[in-house]
């Protein structure tokens, strides 16, 4: 598999009406009803808002491979999204995190998000 030719980005939605930011998979803008919403880049950083133990990420196998975590990440950029949490997680909540791109067989870049070392204060 060759690398990207850039660096993967976690794009968000952002609607053309109103400017509000919204999760990628958004329809429409509950702020304005606004249909028309333009795909922008995101920071890719925010906080953990709620997390739960999952048996696997949907890319494994069902091999009995560690516990990954699914969760809501409020992004810094604003909205907040479902996604899967990699690595361990500490307790607690409004812990710091990243997106990272993991490979897919599909030679696409499935996102999940990181915690990092140091908590906000």
């Amino acid at each position: 598999m060759t690398a990207p030719a850039h660096p993967a980005r976690l794009m968000i939605n952002r609607c053309t009406r109103c400017a509000t930011l919204l999760a990628p998979l958004t329809a429409s803008c509950p702020s304005c009803r606004g249909s028309e919403l333009r795909a922008v880049p995101s920071s890719g950083a925010g906080s953990i808002v709620s997390w739960k133990v999952a048996d696997r990420r949907p890319d494994e196998a069902c091999d009995g491979s560690a516990p990954a975590a699914v969760g809501i990440v409020e992004l810094d950029d604003g909205p907040r999204i479902y996604t899967w949490i990699d690595g361990e997680v500490p307790a607690g909540t409004d812990l710091d995190v990243r997106v990272e791109f993991r490979p897919t067989a599909e030679d696409g870049r499935f996102p999940v998000f990181a915690v990092r070392p140091t908590r906000r204060s």
